[in-house]
């Protein structure tokens, strides 16, 4: 029996739908019988859809969001009931080194969502990060905390916040924003990330290579809690029980880059192999983390799943995949 027939037959498009996040919601949405409409900005990301059997069971679209006529012909095909934006350049190294893609993308894209949603009533849940708060003494951040990133991807997520709220205060744009932290799980396949560049690096024999000293602390939270969340504030969404815009969601689990590093070493090869450091992080939020207390009182949404259970979980996908 279908444990959440809310979604069933419901028309629902999904953003940057090929990306980790994107992918285990869009089969998840399948699982609960929605109608699924998915834009990527192109095909070489499709893997992992193709991996899980669900790229043939979505309409799929390729094209840069930031390109407000294409995405209108898209949103103005169907009668969506919801729109899920994920997309955006997600790359903090790429930020850097792009800063105006990254605005593009992620500050222009979003925009041009919530006018799509503003023309055509829809409700949106939009994803953002951690990185909205900026570098902040006062740990964990809270929602109230001001939104003051410093370098590009972090402006980036700050601005597309405040262009939410201000869909929200001003067109009442049914909008919810999550802010999460870092995101882990099986099929992240952007290998300068920390978990699956570290894990890639032991399977295939090689010593791997860390940004910074493994003292840079994260809130570390698994897909599969994510999704989850996501479903949930898109029923609060349509329902209209949010009582506010945005909300922090992330496991209450953090930890150093150290920490995550012996873990995986310890668990791939038996003992603690010394990393090679290779110091590339001048422009990055040494510690984060999350008060979730606000997401858990007003919709009921919490983390589940243990740290160890899911990197335990992670390994495993990618022993398979690289097995393949």
């Amino acid at each position: 029996m279908n444990s959440e027939p809310f979604f069933n037959n419901k028309n629902v498009l999904v953003t940057g739908a090929s990306g980790l996040l994107g992918s285990w919601l869009v089969e998840e949405l399948l699982n609960y019988d929605a109608v699924v409409t998915s834009i990527s900005l192109d095909d070489s990301k499709d893997a992992l859809m193709k991996s899980k059997n669900i790229i043939d069971k979505t309409e799929n679209y390729y094209l840069d969001i930031s390109n407000f006529d294409d995405l209108e012909k898209i949103v103005t095909k169907k009668n969506y009931d919801m729109i899920f934006h994920l997309a955006a350049q997600t790359q903090v190294t790429d930020a850097l080194k792009n800063p105006l893609t990254t605005l593009r993308s992620n500050i222009e894209g979003t925009w041009n969502i919530l006018e799509m949603a503003r023309l055509n009533c829809l409700p949106v849940v939009s994803a953002s990060s951690d990185k909205a708060y900026g570098n902040s003494e006062k740990l964990p951040y809270v929602e109230t905390d001001p939104l003051k990133g410093e370098f590009p991807y972090e402006v980036s997520k700050s601005a597309s916040d405040l262009i939410s709220s201000m869909y929200k205060t001003t067109y009442d744009v049914n909008v919810l924003t999550l802010r999460c932290g870092n995101i882990y799980g099986g099929g992240d396949l952007n290998w300068d990330r920390l978990i699956p560049g570290v894990i890639k690096s032991f399977l295939k024999g090689e010593t791997p290579i860390l940004r910074t000293k493994g003292d840079f602390i994260r809130e570390w939270v698994f897909v599969k809690d994510v999704v989850n969340a996501y479903i949930q504030a898109g029923i609060s969404v349509l329902q209209k029980k949010n009582s506010f815009t945005a909300y922090n969601f992330s496991s209450g689990d953090s930890k150093t880059v150290m920490e995550i590093y012996e873990k995986i070493s310890q668990s791939i090869t038996g003992e603690i192999v010394e990393p090679k450091i290779e110091l590339d992080s001048d422009f990055e939020i040494k510690s984060q983390e999350l008060d979730s207390e606000r997401i858990k009182q007003d919709l009921g949404i919490e983390s589940k799943y243990s740290f160890d259970d899911s990197i335990n979980e992670t390994l495993d996908w990618y022993k398979t995949y690289f097995k393949s």
